[in-house]
This record gives C-alpha cells, sequence and structure tokens, in this order.
C-alpha cells in the first residue's frame, strides 16, 4: 500500500494522459516572474517553481522545459499573431502600413497578460543570456516578416532588401518593447507603433 506521500508524487504523472483543463501556462508563468523579482532568476529552480504554481514537475515541465524557455514563452503567440495579420492583408495595400499594422495588433495584449509581459522583457533586458536564448525566438519573428516582404516584392526571403528590412523591423520592435517595459505605462502596441513611425520617419 502506498504512502500518502507516494500517492502525491503519482498525481502528477496520472494527469499526463491528456492535456491538464486546470492548468494555466499563462498564469504559471506569471507566479514563476513575480517569484523570480522576489527571489532572483538564478536563485530559483524549476521545483521552486511548480511548487508555487501548485502544479506537479512534470506538468511543469510539459508546458515550459526550462526556466528560459518560460521566460520566453509569451513570443511564439506574437509570431503567430504577426503571420494571420500578414496573410489577412490586402494585396493592395502598401508594405510598410501592412508591416506596421502586424506587428502592432499583435502586441494588442488582454490586459491580463500585459504584467507577464512586462515582468519577461525586463528580466529578459538584464540578462544576456536570456537574450542569447531567445535569439532563435526573434529570429522566427523576422522570417515571418521577411517572407512577406520577400512575397510582396517578388524577392528572395533571403535577399538582401527582405532580410535586411526584417531585420530593422524586428530589431526596432523588441527596442521598444524593452523601453516600454521599463520606461512606459501606455500599451505596448501603442509604444512599437510610435517608434515603428519614427524609424519610417
Amino acid at each position: 500500500m502506498n504512502s500518502p506521500a507516494a500517492e502525491q508524487e503519482q498525481q502528477p504523472a496520472a494527469r499526463r494522459r491528456g492535456r491538464p483543463v486546470d492548468v494555466d501556462p499563462d498564469e504559471v508563468a506569471l507566479l514563476a516572474l513575480r517569484h523570480f523579482a522576489e527571489h532572483g532568476y538564478e536563485a530559483t529552480t524549476m521545483d521552486d517553481i511548480a511548487r508555487v504554481a501548485g502544479i506537479g514537475r512534470r506538468t511543469l515541465f510539459r508546458y515550459f522545459p526550462s526556466k528560459p524557455a518560460l521566460v520566453w514563452g509569451g513570443m511564439e503567440p506574437v509570431v503567430a499573431r504577426t503571420a494571420a495579420e500578414l496573410d489577412a492583408a490586402p494585396d493592395d495595400e502598401p508594405i510598410a502600413s501592412v508591416l506596421h499594422r502586424a506587428i502592432a495588433r499583435a502586441l494588442d495584449l488582454p490586459p491580463d497578460r500585459v504584467e507577464a509581459t512586462r515582468r519577461r522583457l525586463l528580466l529578459i533586458g538584464s540578462d544576456d543570456a536570456l537574450i542569447g536564448f531567445g535569439l532563435s525566438r526573434l529570429a522566427a519573428n523576422r522570417d515571418v516578416l521577411a517572407a512577406f516582404i520577400a512575397r510582396r516584392m517578388g524577392t528572395a526571403p533571403d535577399g538582401l532588401h527582405a532580410k535586411v528590412r526584417a531585420d530593422a523591423l524586428s530589431a526596432a520592435s523588441f527596442s521598444a518593447l524593452t523601453w516600454w517595459a521599463a520606461n512606459s505605462d501606455d500599451d505596448p502596441a501603442t509604444v512599437v507603433a510610435a517608434a515603428l513611425d519614427a524609424l519610417s520617419a
């Protein structure tokens, strides 16, 4: 007969047979980000995060395989929204207009996601290793922009024009976001839109 402790250890494993309906990854991430701010990113373990979130360790790793992945976890939805906005743009709309609108709308966050986004960016901006980890995430967004530019221009996505323009937009957006996180109470979409307008001017 199993002890109560053994039964508790088995519960997270049993829940793995299907997506846990009672786990909100965004809420788990927010709790972890708050814990990082209070106790330190390096000092916090994945076991600490599981405990703070009230979930099993295996469940946590199901959503976030590492601490850096948790910090950068908000990037994938932004890339997906950017791609959707670009795909839905009218063919006769100017490229710059489409790009700026798509980037800004992808960052139009619901109010309950703003705190986590700010905390993520503040942490990323203070840790070179985290920035290095996220380069592939940023590259995914850049590649979406480059593919759209190439389609409109009739060139290759890795061509000079598409690559440089996509790099510039991606870098400017990220720079504006990190500035917003540390300096502004406005919504991030507004700040990024203003930055992109300034870049165009």
